[in-house]
């Protein structure tokens, strides 16, 4: 399998919505299947001054033989949390993505210890810092305080949140707006706007290889070709290397879906326009 790019590896570092958060409920951003904001700084910190580094090649299991006993955090490169279809049983599975300063395993059952019920492969080369649980609750104890219980419930809720909202696309959405929900996810953490003959277009990393995109939206290889040129020829979608590019007015048929999954009065209104919404994404970039 080709190796991806530095260039794509360097825009998994983009440092987008990773800032000290306002309050309790978490960064700037809005809820997005598949993929979580990035961990608290508080908590960032933590692994890399407690964490032991290890590395993956694309394709291993994370945790080949044992129960997972341990959080994961990533920082370099894309880790797959997978539901996967029995072994030898034909189907696509169900996988979630967790790229830099992201969580890869270990925030289901730190607390209870039981069986996460899934399991966790890396997609490319990547690098993590492994604390095991026992050491986690060690090193949370002299901070047991109402700011970094309600910090750490916080993001326990966003991953959740995201979950539920994945769950949800994969059961309600047909194959398109799938796709479309994973690229907006792609857009909002990674993309950029660009204006080319009076269109706007948004250029992101692609969310990992074809048969990841496949298992994510679960969907067959042959329906992803399908649904790919369907929106190269509507939506200019465009492949170019490791990245990829499409009208942003493409996902405002499921962002406005995601408008109204949230209802009135949510924490972080979605605008009404999508490219509204990746403009202002695109500010976050750096800020800490």
């Amino acid at each position: 399998m080709r190796r991806f790019s530095p260039q794509w590896f360097d825009a998994l570092r983009t440092k987008r919505f990773s800032r000290e958060w306002p309050g309790v409920s978490g960064p700037a951003a809005p809820v997005m299947p598949w993929v979580t904001p990035p961990l608290h700084p508080y908590i960032r910190n933590l692994f890399s001054t407690r964490g032991v580094v290890r590395e993956f090649g694309p394709g291993e299991w994370l945790f080949p033989r044992v129960q997972v006993r341990s959080f994961m955090y990533v920082e370099e490169g894309l880790t797959g949390r997978i539901l996967a279809s029995l072994d030898g049983q034909p189907g696509a599975g169900a996988m979630a993505l967790s790229p830099p300063m992201r969580n890869a395993s270990g925030n289901l059952n730190w607390v209870t210890g039981r069986a996460a019920i899934g399991r966790y492969q890396a997609l490319s080369h990547v690098r993590v810092r492994e604390i095991r649980h026992s050491e986690m609750h060690d090193i949370l104890k002299p901070w047991a305080n109402q700011d970094i219980f309600l910090l750490v419930m916080g993001q326990a809720e966003l991953i959740n949140l995201s979950d539920r909202m994945g769950f949800a696309i994969l059961a309600l959405l047909p194959a398109m707006e799938r796709l479309k929900a994973l690229f907006l996810c792609w857009s909002l953490f990674y993309g950029h706007i660009l204006e080319e003959n009076g269109r706007r277009y948004v250029r992101f990393p692609v969310p990992g290889r074809k048969a990841h995109i496949a298992q994510v939206i679960r969907t067959s290889l042959v329906t992803l070709d399908s649904l790919l040129a369907e929106l190269r020829a509507g939506a200019g979608y465009e492949r170019e290397g490791d990245f990829c590019r499409l009208e942003a007015s493409a996902l405002q048929s499921v962002h406005d879906w995601m408008h109204h999954a949230d209802g009135e009065g949510a924490y972080i209104a979605r605008p009404k326009r999508v490219e509204d919404m990746l403009f202002a994404a695109e500010e976050e970039d750096g800020l800490e």
